[in-house]
């Protein structure tokens, strides 16, 4: 099957049933005990609305140890724990790839709102079957792309609106790393849904999506009509190690993502139009200060200032829980995540990657 084809046969619902009254901090549960877990917890601590409130490890030990490096007040040795703890109003999902489905699946079925690390599945069918069990459930979930919630792109999607480059032509968007040659480490794992694609990979898809949509006017990402890639796999890895992709969307627009975990790529956002370019220097992690370059032909750099008082993920949390005070607040849909997952698809499909649970 073509999976980056995949159609929603129903219609998409974000919304719960279950709406926190304004005046309660959402208490969040924490699903897996790894380094984005405790970056998240961390970030938590700033968070205006919510409050880190149980964690959930496979280890009792490492979750009692997680709950007093933040102030946590439960631990569980279990997930189902956790799922079953009464008081946890939301859950945050840092499981490897592989098991995304299944626990997201849990969470809606305990009642939860979820966010979820990206990228959200395996593939866009696991995606589909995700979002199935959220509306069966009424279940609130995002998809965790935190740099979406992060008022520098909100800019970056107004300035693209009000044409500042004139009609864009060319996007550049590149994440890539090196972490060496760790065979045993997810990213690394075919059998995990790992590789650079998935990895970081998917942020550049995220973005582009999001830069040719705000572009072309749309109130949504555009889809790509036309993909090519290429990557290099690895024998003992068995998923891409390093890869590039160029897509096309309506309107002539050009993109080119890369992306890797064995070799270290500059990171920064190019854009290019007729009328000049602009640069996002740190697109994915941005901070509480940060800038915008927009370069118009034959002008001075304008240098576009962005300042905020929280860090990162805690904006993150605080706009899931003004979801569940019944406000709208969501960065993304369940469709941009879908067609997020779609284009992941065919890029592995270009490059000729399957994973062990598709085949």
């Amino acid at each position: 099957m073509n999976l980056f084809f995949v159609h929603i046969s129903f219609q998409l619902n974000e919304k719960i049933n279950k709406v926190i009254e304004m005046s309660d901090k959402i208490k969040w549960g924490i699903l897996a005990a790894g380094n984005i877990a405790r970056k998240f917890a961390g970030d938590l601590e700033h968070a205006k609305k919510g409050e880190f409130y149980a964690i959930g490890s496979r280890s009792l030990e490492k979750a009692e140890q997680f709950c007093t490096d933040f102030n946590g007040t439960k631990a569980y040795g279990s997930y189902d724990e956790l799922l079953a703890d009464p008081d946890v109003d939301a859950i945050y999902i840092s499981l490897p790839n592989h098991m995304h489905l299944e626990w997201t699946t849990r969470c809606a079925e305990a009642g939860k709102a979820i966010l979820c690390e990206k990228p959200l599945t395996s593939n866009a069918a696991e995606a589909v079957k995700l979002f199935e069990a959220c509306k069966a459930n009424n279940a609130f979930m995002l998809e965790a792309f935190m740099y979406r919630c992060h008022p520098q792109t909100a800019k970056l999607k107004e300035l693209l609106r009000n044409s500042v480059i004139g009609d864009v032509r060319m996007i550049q968007a590149h994440f890539s790393y090196n972490m060496g040659l760790d065979l045993d480490n997810i990213r690394l794992r075919n059998d995990a849904a790992g590789g650079a694609i998935m990895d970081v990979g998917c942020y550049c898809v995220s973005m582009t999506r999001l830069v040719a949509g705000a572009a072309l006017g749309l109130d949504h990402p555009a889809e790509p009509i036309e993909f090519h890639g290429v990557a290099h796999i690895g024998d003992e890895s068995r998923v891409d190690e390093y890869a590039t992709a160029v897509l096309k969307f309506d309107g002539n627009i050009l993109a080119n993502l890369t992306t890797g975990s064995q070799v270290s790529v500059d990171g920064a956002l190019r854009i290019w139009g007729t009328d000049g370019h602009i640069i996002v220097p740190n697109p994915w992690f941005p901070g509480n200060e940060c800038i915008i370059e927009v370069h118009r032909n034959n002008e001075d750099v304008e240098e576009v200032k962005i300042t905020i008082d929280l860090p990162l993920y805690a904006i993150e949390a605080d706009i899931v829980a003004d979801e569940m005070h019944g406000l709208e607040a969501s960065p993304m849909t369940w469709n941009d995540s879908l067609g997020n997952m779609k284009t992941l698809d065919a890029w592995r499909q270009s490059v000729g990657l399957v994973f062990d649970l598709e085949k």
